[in-house]
């Protein structure tokens, strides 16, 4: 079997009228998989900035980034009685496509390819109301698209011509989906990975 490649990009923009915003777009790669982390705060400027500077912390500091059901259970954790977030946290393996999604809130990820699929995100907010989260899988195939993105971006959206996003940069196509699709008024986020 040819190893695949998972290639990545991401962009982050605040809300109309701010220098800071709450949005976050976490990428590491580890040895067998990568690691994805979406951020939300819940408001805008810099209040959302500072907790999400806080959050930054707790998944940057988090030693096992492939238990993503805890990692969540950490966030609720640390933000009880603070001011909340929309979080979404996902891990692909490099060699077989495999993804692992656990998303609270209003975030979206979905796979543009073959076979579109949306994932399931959970009803709630990190550190306020938190359904026991479940992990969702799936399995990329070559050439798939996996989104990532905050509510600052439609939840549903269709792209003219999604071929050539087969084909851009991912820091391209990231930036493409928040500017096409965001909503000014809020603070908006995407991260893109393709499967090659």
């Amino acid at each position: 079997m040819t190893p695949r490649k998972l290639d990545t990009g991401s962009f982050v923009r605040t809300a109309a009228g701010h220098f800071v915003g709450g949005d976050l777009a976490i990428v590491r790669s580890h040895e067998d998989y990568i690691f994805l982390a979406l951020v939300d705060v819940l408001g805008h400027g810099p209040q959302a900035y500072s907790t999400a500077i806080e959050l930054e912390e707790v998944i940057l500091g988090w030693n096992d980034k492939y238990d993503i059901l805890a990692l969540m259970k950490a966030l609720h954790e640390s933000q009880k009685q603070r001011r909340g977030a929309v979080i979404s946290l996902c891990t692909i393996e490099s060699d077989s496509g495999d993804v692992r999604y656990v998303g609270i809130g209003n975030a979206t990820c979905r796979t543009m390819g073959v076979h579109p699929h949306h994932m399931l995100t959970r009803e709630g907010v990190v550190g306020h109301t938190l359904r026991t989260p479940s992990l969702e899988r799936m399995k990329l195939d070559q050439h798939d698209i996996l989104l990532l993105y905050s509510d600052g971006v439609s939840s549903h959206f269709e792209i003219e011509e999604p071929c050539q996003l087969f084909f851009e940069p991912l820091d391209n196509v990231a930036r493409r989906v928040v500017e096409q699709f965001g909503r000014a008024h809020d603070d908006a986020s995407c991260i893109a990975v393709r499967y090659a």
